[in-house]
């Protein structure tokens, strides 16, 4: 978590502190780079945990969180309902897919909690937040098919949970964007159910950034990750069932709804990222894009320290709102 030598002067002073404290915190948890998953993922959480509450703030104490038992082909997994208060007619959801290189990160982190309740409130809509399944234990596809049986389950339960079936959408962060503008795929080839806009995180669309100008410069900035060790752990050592694993390769983004984009300007995954929404906009797609000024990947959680992130959050929301008055 050391700044690349040529890139700490583009960041944000913020997000420079936010990197050095996750250097000092990560010293005394060794276990980050254990052999062993479940010891690893263990402490990351503690790490993004112990983060998050020294840099992002409180979420909306008002905003109702409760779980729910999710049926799967595979079994159940676990999904987070933000319920935010307000009139009872039905209301917009938005199915929210964490991030952490498709090996780590979960439902359940601060980080996670704080930032969602305060979409949920801003955005006036009702967030479930889906724990699928993790490689290398469970590689590609498996994660995505957690991902579209929640959205399967959300769409076939939305009476009983009041929310508008015409009026759900899916976005995501990192792993979690990439997996969000794959569901938007799988929705639009399946012929339903029809989403209603996509957001889409520091998406990771392709992990074949090696040779782009924003992979040389930032990926030492917050650790942009051992690509052929995610490589292997997601999509194992065979050809991907299932269709594509990465959305830069669907061949075809015509008829997908509309997104909301945002990169960061100091991230390793910018310039894939900014080809995909050029890829939606050239599909007729409706498209939103924005590139938080001299933010890294990760940098959105920093809502207590930075002004940026707290406008990150700020659109988001908004984007969400627009989609409740939409017609649907």
């Amino acid at each position: 978590m050391i700044p690349a030598r040529d890139a700490g002067a583009d960041v944000e002073p913020a997000v420079l502190d936010w990197i050095a404290a996750a250097g000092e915190l990560a010293a005394g948890l060794p276990d980050l780079r254990a052999a062993d998953w479940p010891r690893r993922r263990l402490a990351a959480r503690r790490l993004a945990d112990a983060l998050a509450l020294r840099f992002t703030l409180p979420g909306p104490p008002e905003c109702a969180v409760t779980e729910h038992r999710v049926p799967t082909r595979a079994g159940e997994i676990a999904v987070l309902r933000y319920h935010p208060p307000g009139p009872g007619r039905p209301r917009p959801a938005h199915l929210s897919l964490h991030g952490g290189g498709f090996v780590q990160g979960g439902i359940h982190e601060v980080v996670e909690e704080r930032l969602l309740r305060r979409r949920a409130v801003d955005g006036g809509v009702d967030i479930f937040a889906v724990g699928y399944r993790l490689a290398p234990e469970h590689p590609f596809p498996a994660a995505l098919d957690d991902c579209l049986d929640a959205l399967a389950w959300l769409s076939a339960s939305a009476a009983e949970l009041g929310v508008d079936p015409d009026r759900i959408g899916v976005g995501g962060a990192s792993a979690g964007g990439n997996l969000a503008a794959l569901v938007a795929v799988h929705a639009r080839r399946s012929g339903g159910p029809p989403l209603d806009h996509q957001v889409l995180e520091v998406p990771a669309v392709t992990l074949d950034i090696e040779q782009d100008e924003s992979y040389r410069r930032y990926r030492d900035l917050t650790g942009a990750g051992d690509l052929d060790l995610i490589r292997a752990a997601y999509l194992g050592e065979s050809a991907p069932a299932g269709g594509p694993a990465m959305p830069a390769d669907v061949p075809d983004l015509t008829g997908l709804p509309p997104a909301l984009v945002i990169i960061a300007e100091c991230d390793a995954l910018r310039d894939s990222g900014q080809r995909y929404a050029a890829r939606l906009a050239a599909s007729g797609v409706a498209v939103e894009t924005w590139c938080a000024p001299r933010q890294a990947h990760g940098s959105a959680s920093l809502t207590r320290t930075s002004a940026v992130a707290r406008d990150w959050q700020d659109r988001v929301s908004a984007f969400l709102r627009s989609r409740t008055t939409s017609p649907s």
